[in-house]
This record gives C-alpha cells, structure tokens and sequence, in this order.
C-alpha cells in the first residue's frame, strides 16, 4: 500500500517535472518569436496642451493676449523650455499664436497653425479633417508637441488623442496645464496640472 503510494507520488511529481518542462519550452519559443517581430511602428510622444492665455475684449473676433496672458505666455516658455518640445501648433488666431511664441522664439522653431473647423453636422464639435490633421502632426513630430488651444477644443483634442480623463475648462480659466501621454494608437495617459 504504501509503496504504490509512493509509486503513485512519483509518478505525479514526473508529471509536474514534464509538464514545468514543456511550459519553459512554449515559453522559449514564444519568446523567440516575438523577438523575431519587428519592432513597432508606434513612438511614445507627450503632448503638453494648453488653452491660451488671458485675451483682451476686443476685437471681438480675434483679440490679442493682455498684459497678464503676455506673462504667463512667458511663463509657459520657461516652465517647457526643457520638455523636449520640437513640434507647436496653434489654431488661427492670435490669442493662440501669442501664447505660443515665446516658447517657439526660445527653441527656435516655427509655429504650425492648423486653423479649427467646427463639424458642419455638429457645430459644437472639432470636424475628423481637423482631428486627422492634429493626429498627424503629432504622430509626426520627432519629440514632444505643444497644442495651444481653446476652452472648447483643448477638452476634444485630449479626447481625440485617446486620453483617459477628458477635462471640462471654464472660460474664466487659464492656467490649465494637460500633459498628454500617448503610449498607443488612440491610447493616452493626461496629466492635469496648473501653470
């Protein structure tokens, strides 16, 4: 009796020895043919999205940036002089390129205007042509990028580039600081801080 028991413990751990032993195996090969992938298209890329700074009243339909926006315009540039920023991009209007240019003038870069089109279904949403165009300049560029914005399309861009928490920015906020890591397609990590 006792001896069949130990045959039959035997047998169980010769078992579990075979079968540890083929699982090392599976997962050699398995390892070995994902080596042998090549290596993924996708790049990491952190994407710093702000809305622009204090604007004046007027004009209404394209003010320029305040006395206090020019500040924190200034701001902006020394807190992401070192962020690895090669790309910037702001919309068509002056409140956006202003709060930009201090940043690009230091890095020596240009800005990227991509002007904002509104859905024509939708008049409250970003249109795909001007999504696809952001997503293509960040997919593009060969580090980080800064989209300056606004309260209505900082919220859709971060959406659009996949993030995982889609704020809402108050009109009377302008110290928003979204850092956006996109780690896959259509799959990113926000960061909120403040300026």
């Amino acid at each position: 009796m006792k001896l069949e028991r130990f045959l039959s413990s035997l047998k169980s751990f010769a078992f579990i020895k075979l079968f540890a032993a083929f699982c090392f195996v599976l997962l050699l090969s398995m390892e070995a043919a994902t080596a042998a992938l090549p290596p993924s298209e996708f790049k990491v890329t952190t994407v710093y999205l702000v809305r622009h700074a204090e604007k004046a009243a007027a004009p209404a339909a394209d003010p320029p940036l305040t006395e206090a926006g020019t500040k924190r315009a200034e701001e902006l540039a020394k807190k992401l002089s070192k962020a690895g920023i090669t790309t910037i991009s702001t919309s068509q209007f002056l409140r956006t390129k202003h709060t930009a240019e201090p940043l690009a003038k230091q890095l020596g870069i240009p800005n990227t205007m991509i002007p904002v089109k509104m859905d024509s279904m939708n008049s409250r949403q970003l249109s795909p042509e001007y999504l696809k165009q952001i997503s293509d300049l960040v997919s593009s560029s060969a580090g980080n990028v800064l989209i300056v914005g606004h309260s209505n399309t900082v919220p859709e861009l971060i959406k659009a580039l996949g993030g995982d928490i889609v704020p809402t920015i108050d009109d009377a906020t302008y110290d928003d600081l979204f850092v956006v890591t996109v780690y896959a397609k259509g799959k990113a990590k926000v960061a909120h801080l403040k300026q």
